[in-house]
């Protein structure tokens, strides 16, 4: 990727589900919305299902301290998938990103392991240094409300 790299953010977190379920889950993105605050809405652009060279569109927001919400749209595409694990790219007006996502067995449910390396399109600034700590921040938020959900879910259905 030609730009202005940033250091790789790296989250993990146990989540009370099965892997092959939450695998299934998170690699649809088109739920994101249930788990990802940021995420208002994600479109299916290319493809049937979940697999190399499907492409969503996703509508977010940023919500800075002291700033007005930014809004924007994210193209992302399914580049690799293994088993239970998927690589997207993903580029807004901001930065490109390749995320990595890989879940795993562990005690009686998984372990969600997500990394992300983002290159900025434009020179970042401060944000070059602050984007891991932001970042790992959003992610890790976003981990525990995916447990939140699973948790949740795992109640109903009892």
């Amino acid at each position: 990727m030609d730009g202005f790299p940033a250091r790789p953010v790296s989250v993990s977190a146990h989540i009370p589900a099965l892997p092959d379920a939450l695998f299934y889950f998170v690699s649809d993105t088109r739920n994101d919305p249930l788990w990802c605050q940021n995420v208002e809405t994600v479109d299916l652009v290319e493809g049937s299902k979940v697999e190399v060279g499907t492409r969503f569109r996703f509508h977010q927001h940023l919500d800075r301290p002291g700033a007005q919400r930014t809004q924007f749209d994210v193209d992302v595409e399914v580049i690799d998938m293994g088993d239970r694990t998927i690589t997207w790219e993903a580029s807004d007006r901001f930065q490109k990103r390749t995320i990595s996502l890989a879940v795993e067995p562990e005690g009686s449910g998984s372990r969600i392991t997500q990394v992300t390396r983002a290159t900025f399109l434009r020179p970042p600034g401060m944000a070059k240094w602050l984007y891991p700590l932001l970042a790992r921040r959003i992610f890790t938020g976003q981990f525990r409300d995916l447990g939140a959900y699973f948790e949740e879910n795992r109640a109903q259905s009892r």
